[in-house]
C-alpha cells in the first residue's frame, strides 16, 4: 500500500535542465534527462527499444573484498554485503509524485530532516532505498536543495546546484515511478545501481544511479556526474534484466 509521506505539492513544470543551453553543458543530471533529452532522442527512433544489457553484478565484484563493518551505525541501522537477488520488502510512501521505499527500523530512512529523508543502512539495500528515495525527493523538493543536501560534495554538484538555484520552483514532473533495479557493482563505498522506471505512457528507461557512502554522516549520498553520458540512460523493453519492484 503506498502512503502520502508528504503533503508538499505544486504544479510541476517542464524541466529547465531540458533547454538547449544546458543540455550543451557539462553536467546533465539523472533523471531530470529522462524526462526532457532521452524523450526527444528516442522520439525518432521509437522501433529501438531493445533492453539494456543485463547486469553482470549481482554478486560484490571480483576483487572487491567485503566490508569487514557488520554491525550498527550511528543510525542504530544493521550493516551487510549482501546483494538482493529478489526485491527486498519495502512499506512504499509517497514522496512527492513517485513512490519510495521506507523500513526505518533496519533499512532507513532511520531520519528525516527539514522534510529530507536520510540515514539509510551501510548495505546494498540501503544504498537501493537512498538511490530511490533522491530521485522521488527531486519530486518533492527543490532540486537545489535536494543535490545540496542529499548528494556527495563535488564540482559536478556544486555545477548541478548552481543550474538549479536559478529554478528554484522546479520539481521533477509527475508520471515517473521505479520499476525494477539490477546491481551494476558493488563494494562497502560505492554502489552502481541500474533504476528502471516507467513513464506514465508505458514507456521504460534503465538509469544508472551511482551511490557513494559517507562514513562522517553515515549514509548513501548520490553522486552527480560532470558528464552524464547517455549510454547511461537507455530505453529497455522489458524488466527482463532487472529485478522487478514498485509500490504497490
Amino acid at each position: 500500500m503506498i502512503t502520502n509521506g508528504s503533503a508538499d505539492s505544486g504544479e510541476q513544470e517542464r524541466s529547465p535542465w531540458t533547454q538547449p543551453g544546458f543540455i550543451a553543458s557539462a553536467v546533465v543530471v539523472g533523471l531530470l534527462v529522462v524526462l526532457g533529452l532521452i524523450l526527444s532522442v528516442t522520439s525518432g527512433s521509437q522501433g529501438d527499444t531493445r533492453p539494456a544489457a543485463p547486469s553482470a553484478a549481482t554478486p560484490p565484484p571480483t576483487g572487491v573484498a567485503p566490508s569487514p563493518a557488520t554491525g550498527q551505525n550511528v543510525c542504530d541501522l544493521p550493516s551487510d554485503d549482501v546483494v538482493p537477488e529478489s526485491a527486498p520488502r519495502a512499506r512504499w510512501e509517497l514522496v512527492g509524485t513517485m513512490a519510495a521505499p521506507t523500513a526505518p527500523e533496519d533499512i532507513g530512512p532511520a531520519k528525516t530532516v527539514a522534510g529530507f529523508r536520510r540515514c539509510f543502512a551501510h548495505s546494498p539495500v540501503g544504498a537501493l532505498y537512498a538511490a530511490v528515495n533522491f530521485w522521488a525527493t527531486l519530486s518533492d523538493k527543490p532540486s537545489a536543495d535536494t543535490y545540496r543536501r542529499l548528494a556527495a560534495r563535488s564540482q559536478a554538484q556544486r555545477a548541478a546546484i548552481k543550474a538549479a538555484a536559478a529554478q528554484p520552483s522546479e520539481r521533477l514532473r509527475s508520471g515517473l515511478q521505479v520499476a525494477g533495479y539490477a546491481f551494476s557493482a558493488y563494494e562497502p563505498e560505492r554502489a552502481v545501481i541500474k533504476l528502471a522506471f516507467r513513464l506514465d505512457d508505458g514507456r521504460l528507461f534503465a538509469v544508472d544511479t551511482t551511490m557513494l557512502w559517507n562514513g562522517r554522516r553515515d549514509d548513501w549520498l548520490y553522486e552527480v556526474a560532470l558528464d552524464q553520458a547517455r549510454g547511461s540512460i537507455t530505453p529497455i523493453a522489458d524488466l527482463g534484466a532487472v529485478v522487478a519492484w514498485k509500490g504497490t
